[in-house]
Formats: C-alpha cells, structure tokens, sequence
C-alpha cells in the first residue's frame, strides 16, 4: 500500500503543477488583453481622433485662405454675396459630413464636447447662410416697394450697379388735383407694392435689427386694408371731383371714417423700408450670416478654442 502511493505522489504533484501553468498563462493572457483594450481605448483612439481633429483645422484654414472676402462691386452687390453664401454653404455642408463621421474615444469627455461644439458651428453655418439669403431676398423686395413710391430718391440709385446709376430728373411726379386722381394714383402704387410685401411677410420672421418684422408687417396690413374700406369710404362722402386741397386731415377724418388715420401711416412704413435698405448692405449682410454673434456662438467659440489649445499641447507634439 505505501508503495503504491510512493507511485502515485508524481503523478499528482506533476498534476497540480500543470493547473498552476494553465491558471497563471490565463492570467497572463487576460492581463494582457486588458492592456492592450487599455491602450487602445485611451492612447491610441485618443491619438488619432486628435490628427482627425488637426486635419480639420487645416481645412478650414486652407478655406479660409483660398476664399478670402468677397470682393463687392459696389453697397448693394447682392449678386456677390450670394456667390459667396453658395460657396460657404458648399463647404459648410461637407464640414459637416467629415465631423459627424468622427467618433470621440469612449471615455473622452473632452472630445466628445468638443465634437458638439463643432456640430453646433456646422449648423450654423447653414442657418446663417440661409438667414443671409433671406435677408437679402428682403432687403431686394423692399427696394422694389421703396422705388415705388421713391424712384428718383438717391437711396435707390446707391442701391443700383454704377454703369446703370443715372441723374435725378428734374422733373417732378405730377401731383393729384381731387379724389378720384389721387386715390387712382394711391391704388396703383399700393397695387404694384402688394406682390413684393406678400413675398417679404408672408414668412418666417427676418432678422432686422431695430427694425421689427411684426411690427413693418402690421403696418403694410393696417395700411392696405385701410384702401379697401376707407378709401371707398371718403369718395363716397365728397364726390370723385371733390378737389384734395379741400380735403379734412385724415386725422379729422377718423371721427366719422374709422380707419382713415391708418392711411397716414404710409410715411412711417416707407420710413421703416429705407431704415431697412440702407443697412443691408451686401458686406454688412454676408458678414452676419457668417460670423454668429450670438451669446451662444461665443461662448461655444470659447469653450472649443480652448480645447484646440490642450489638443495641441498633448497630441501635437
């Protein structure tokens, strides 16, 4: 009996020495394998999301080389601008694309905001371009209506390409002797006006400055509808041929005719329009819808730059 577990005792040490090599090689393994997860996850990911991000950066700084400022021809070189818009949009798009297809390293948080930020800049580009459109398809109409009423003013010739400019006439507009001239005249012009103010307020809200969009559309309304029931109104009252010279002001007018004040307000809208034309430059328009200034834009702009910064100073060296 005490040979045969003389026998036996290699066996079994020889046993329990073979579990100990398999137990401490699947350690080593998993160890292994964890480093290698480690330094992929947090070096090299890491690494090659900042190149991507570098990569990037030089993008735009070639684009914003090659582009450079529109060169405009003169104020109102809207043809420029929009040339220049279809440009920006162009590259803004494709900016887009290149960071949406960007994945910030798992555990990165930095980056993962830092993508945000550009995402948010890529979105408004976008909507800065096609606010810039807008505004510029607002400023054109209200130039139409402004010309309407003003067609020799030297607003309107500013706003015109210098080969085409041409001297004020001498010759003054021929001014209405009684109603039913004058309110010919006042329909006419408010008709001709009417399809360039449906297409400026029949939309979403433009950004105009101190100029308020609800409020120079409430206007147009209170105005033209004011042609439509007071106008009728007033010839009714005096007579076609009553002569204008005699005509009550329209603020006497009000006691009996209500609404007949809200045509006097013409004045105050066209007031609006040139406030309009004469501060949407083309530049002036091209510059706001390309660089935000909104409190967002800039503190986003702030929080990205420094990242850049740490980005250079950790991976580009």
């Amino acid at each position: 009996m005490d040979n045969l577990e003389t026998l036996n005792a290699p066996v079994i040490a020889d046993s329990k020495k073979s579990k100990k090599k398999l137990f401490v090689i699947l350690v080593i393994t998993i160890l292994g394998l964890g480093g290698a997860g480690y330094w992929y996850v947090m070096i090299y990911q890491p690494t090659q999301y900042a190149k991507a991000i570098f990569a990037l950066e030089a993008e735009i700084q070639t684009y914003g080389a090659q582009s450079g400022q529109p060169q405009f021809r003169w104020r109102y070189d809207y043809d420029t601008a929009l040339n220049a818009l279809d440009k920006h949009e162009a590259f803004s798009v494709q900016f887009k694309k290149e960071i949406e297809a960007l994945n910030p390293p798992l555990f990165n948080q930095e980056m993962k905001e830092l993508r945000e930020n550009l995402l948010f800049f890529g979105g408004e580009f976008t909507g800065g371009v096609n606010n810039g459109r807008k505004t510029i398809a607002f400023v054109k109409d209200a130039i139409e209506i402004y010309k309407i009423f003003y067609p020799e003013s030297t607003i309107i010739q500013e706003t015109l390409s210098p080969e085409i400019r041409k001297p004020p006439s001498v010759l003054p507009r021929a001014q209405p002797y009684d109603l039913a001239a004058l309110f010919g005249q006042w329909k006419s012009m408010l008709g001709s006006a009417k399809p360039y103010a449906d297409r400026m307020f029949n939309q979403e809200p433009v950004n105009l400055g101190d100029n308020n969009f609800t409020d120079m559309k409430s206007l147009w309304e209170e105005i033209y509808n004011a042609t439509k029931t007071v106008l009728p109104a007033i010839e009714s009252k005096f007579g076609p041929s009553f002569p204008i010279q005699s005509l009550p002001s329209l603020t006497e007018l009000e006691k009996t005719i209500p609404g007949a004040a809200s045509i006097d307000k013409i004045d105050e809208f066209l007031s609006k329009l040139e406030s309009v034309i004469i501060r949407g430059s083309a530049e002036g328009i091209f510059q706001s819808a390309v660089f935000s200034q909104s409190p967002d834009s800039q503190s986003r702009s702030q929080s990205m730059n420094e990242s850049f910064k740490k980005l250079k100073e950790k991976y580009s060296k």
